[in-house]
């Protein structure tokens, strides 16, 4: 079952992101410029993963949907530890932008595998009309 969360879902502040998720401030209509240098700043694969999460705002999206579809896959063994690596080339961007990591991530339930990741619509809508501005 696909799981959408609104803007206004508690879930968002259940997520399992540590560093980088905590301290600073959402990303906020005032901060196109500063997105658009983030996008600018990312790694390959770490694009297509957003990317990817920023056509689907709200939806949790699997670890293996991610590698699947914005990877090209395949999933082997590790695909929870795939995703975790690839976005860990958001580091400089995020670093120069002096706000919070722009995606939610969720550890999977006890007995279950693999992460969900997540950015909340109304962080999509900044980095979406980012790239429009840019175009």
């Amino acid at each position: 079952m696909t799981a959408y969360l609104t803007e206004a879902d508690p879930r968002w502040a259940k997520h399992s992101g540590e560093a980088g998720h905590y301290g600073a401030s959402e990303w906020g209509p005032e901060d196109l410029e500063r997105a658009a240098m983030f996008l600018a700043e990312l790694a390959p694969q770490a694009q297509q993963v957003f990317q990817y999460l920023l056509r689907h705002p709200g939806r949790r999206i699997h670890c293996t949907e991610l590698v699947d579809k914005a990877l090209g896959g395949p999933n082997e063994s590790d695909p929870a530890r795939r995703v975790a690596g690839v976005l860990s080339g958001m580091s400089k961007g995020h670093s120069n932008s002096e706000r919070r990591l722009p995606f939610y991530w969720w550890e999977a339930p006890e007995g279950s595998a693999g992460a969900t990741y997540a950015v909340r619509p109304s962080v999509a809508a900044v980095f979406l009309a980012a790239q429009l501005d840019a175009a």
